[in-house]
């Protein structure tokens, strides 16, 4: 996943994982990306929230693969298999934990061989709710914005969004999110699809 950023149904994911295995390999997807609104964490900051998210003795048991975007399925598909392949032992059973969200999950079903492991969608909460809540306020006003969908994510995420805010570049991303919100404002009206 994405992990932008990480909420509850990422960590009943998570917890699914654990249940299921020795060892999890969480891949984290768009790790090189350059900051954006739809992406504004690092891996590494995705990471901390994840780990923050966990009991040491299970943080213990993940381990974190980041991956870049490749824009072709069959090569990113390759790509996370070789990078699994270099955190298990041969012959290593392999599960994939995921759940269909949309057509962007469709990647879940390219890795056959490996056993799929479906979990239900965990309520109406994604992380593009949480990232709206949270530019549309400041830095100020990010943890209030934030308050009523604290339930809905980890206190490590929260923690983190909250500093987060204080920094240069939550400024940056609040501008361009708020740019990208009133361009599409501007041709909700369009006698055409833009």
């Amino acid at each position: 996943g994405r992990f932008e950023p990480v909420h509850n149904g990422h960590m009943a994911l998570l917890q699914r994982a654990l249940d299921s295995a020795r060892q999890v390999i969480v891949v984290v997807g768009s790790a090189w990306q350059a900051r954006s609104p739809k992406n504004p964490f690092t891996w590494q900051e995705r990471e901390a929230m994840l780990r923050g998210a966990l009991p040491a003795a299970d943080s213990a048991r993940v381990q974190v693969l980041p991956m870049r975007d490749y824009y072709n399925e069959a090569v990113w598909v390759q790509a996370v298999r070789h990078g699994v392949a270099r955190l298990t032992e041969p012959g290593a059973r392999i599960g994939l934990v995921g759940h269909f969200k949309d057509a962007t999950s469709g990647y879940l079903s390219a890795f056959p061989g490996w056993e799929l492991i479906h979990v239900e969608r965990q309520g109406p909460i994604d992380a593009t709710a949480i990232r709206n809540a949270y530019f549309g306020a400041s830095p100020g006003t990010a943890a209030s914005a934030l308050s009523p969908l604290a339930d809905q994510m980890p206190s490590s995420t929260l923690a983190l969004l909250t500093e987060f805010a204080q920094t240069s570049a939550y400024l940056a991303l609040q501008q361009e999110w708020r740019m990208l919100r009133g361009y599409r404002e501007a041709w909700a009206a369009a006698p055409y699809p833009p």
